[in-house]
């Protein structure tokens, strides 16, 4: 699901994701309803504490250990934070999700963009006993609610919650995978990517994840574009649906229209010669 729209229009900037200053802003944003730029790249919107009412919601209502409680959970609190607008493409995008899964039956899975964990649920109850999902998201709040979420859903062994961006991260993903770009001998790439962050960064990303072995021959990948409430609109940045289609290592499997000019796209790289 995309992010929350926010409530004023004050905003704070910090240097660096760690510091006390970016903790401290966002624990005042939470409270406020303000919105954080971080990096002076990416956006985290923080409703009046939204996120964690959700945690609260899903840890009162949810069966502990059951995925198919906690996502039902979370599919209510948000058609009643959000009065029902959006879920008909939210309803899309999982079917969608729901069959890509079925149908490649991935292992190891990359999911950009954790947010509050609903869609690694969706990801990670597909996985065999040993698969593994690893999840990014750049705001430290939404991971740590996220992880205590899939915690709650019985899912934690086969979920890793990062913090950060590829930018920062893409080593660190490689090398828990036991991928090598640099040699044949390296694990292969992960079977599966969901792009589901800031829409700018689809394309860079992929690219980055393609330089660190990450992504490679036989990687489906999936990206929504769609705007949903809240959602920031990328602009001037390549569509993702255009850069597969231009791009000769992918092939486009399909592509739903969501909402005017966006979609979900799902390519699998093939490397071709």
């Amino acid at each position: 699901m995309g992010r929350l729209p926010a409530t004023n229009g004050a905003i704070f900037s910090t240097g660096a994701l760690f510091t006390c200053d970016a903790r401290r802003g966002i624990m005042d944003a939470q409270l406020s309803g303000q919105v954080i730029q971080v990096n002076n790249q990416h956006w985290m919107s923080i409703l009046q504490g939204r996120e964690r009412q959700l945690l609260t919601h899903v840890f009162r209502t949810a069966e502990e250990g059951n995925v198919d409680s906690v996502m039902k959970a979370m599919d209510l609190f948000w058609s009643q934070v959000f009065g029902m607008r959006g879920t008909d493409t939210w309803r899309v995008r999982s079917d969608v999700l729901d069959d890509v899964l079925k149908k490649n039956k991935p292992k190891r899975c990359l999911e950009i963009g954790t947010y509050c964990g609903y869609s690694a649920l969706a990801i990670a109850q597909h996985l065999p006993d040993d698969g593994l999902l690893i999840s990014i998201d750049v705001d430290p709040l939404f991971s740590a609610i996220a992880a205590k979420i899939i915690q709650h859903a019985g899912l934690s062994s086969k979920v890793k919650c990062l913090i950060g961006s590829v930018e920062t991260e893409a080593a660190k993903i490689a090398s828990i995978l036991k991928i090598d770009a640099r040699t044949d001998g390296g694990a292969k790439p992960v079977d599966f990517v969901l792009c589901d962050h800031s829409k700018e960064r689809y394309v860079p990303d992929l690219e980055l994840l393609d330089s660190a072995g990450v992504v490679g021959r036989g990687t489906v990948v999936m990206g929504d574009t769609t705007v949903y409430p809240g959602d920031f609109s990328a602009s001037g940045s390549q569509s993702l649906l255009s850069y597969f289609a231009e791009n000769p290592k992918y092939r486009v499997q399909s592509h739903v229209n969501t909402r005017e000019s966006s979609g979900i796209t799902v390519s699998e790289w093939v490397h071709l010669p």
